[in-house]
């Protein structure tokens, strides 16, 4: 069961793609394993550097062990035959073409304002599954940007980031967006529409912030 408010809003949120941050020791890691246990059958998991998935292994020991098996080498836990949770980095620029043509129904990113803009857009084109009755998304967590690396996530999460934003978007609230012509453009809700010689089929976002004082397991110290 979800530990705070937040989880429970982001793991029932309808996003196709869902940006949960705010302050460390918000139960950003718990909320990826949660929703890759409980609600998916393909997932993987991302940190940038290889050595940052340390954190992640051990809190999966902690979730995963009574349930599933654990191969070091390919960093995959395996529930059963049809459930599996993957471990990724993606330290250097092209090490997200390991990945393509890799499908997982949930693609999650931890501490995403780490990662590039590119990185994240060319792995989440392979967000989808065999099976016709699982959901697919794609969850991301992390800290407010620390550097101008980062300021990507603000700029795709404006509505909810940017402070000077026309139109601001509250906590939960799905907004959709479509990506034309290389840009991205806000549109009034999910229905596909042709743009030229292209089937274009907009995607949702939202934006739920995370504290310390959501996370009943750490803020006791």
């Amino acid at each position: 069961m979800p530990a705070s408010s937040p989880q429970r809003m982001a793991l029932e949120s309808e996003a196709d793609e869902l940006f949960y941050g705010g302050a460390a020791g918000g139960g950003k890691t718990d909320l990826l394993l949660g929703a890759a246990i409980t609600q998916h059958r393909r997932s993987i998991i991302f940190r940038r550097e290889y050595t940052q998935r340390r954190g992640v292994i051990n809190r999966s020991r902690e979730l995963l062990r009574p349930i599933a098996s654990w191969n070091g080498t390919d960093k995959l836990w395996t529930i059963d035959e049809d459930h599996s949770v993957e471990l990724g980095a993606v330290q250097l620029e092209d090490d997200k073409e390991n990945y393509q043509e890799r499908p997982h129904d949930l693609k999650g990113f931890d501490e995403l304002p780490q990662m590039s803009e590119s990185q994240y857009r060319f792995i989440i084109a392979w967000n989808r599954s065999a099976y016709p009755d699982q959901r697919c998304r794609v969850i991301a967590t992390g800290n407010p940007p620390t550097s101008t690396a980062g300021q990507w996530v603000i700029e795709y999460w404006a509505p909810w980031l940017d402070a000077a934003h026309p139109n601001p978007a509250a906590p939960g609230e799905l907004r959709w967006f479509a990506h034309i012509d290389g840009k991205d453009v806000e549109v009034p809700d999910g229905t596909p529409f042709i743009h030229g010689d292209e089937e274009i089929v907009p995607r949702s976002r939202t934006f739920i912030p995370a504290r310390l004082s959501d996370n009943p397991y750490l803020i006791g110290t």
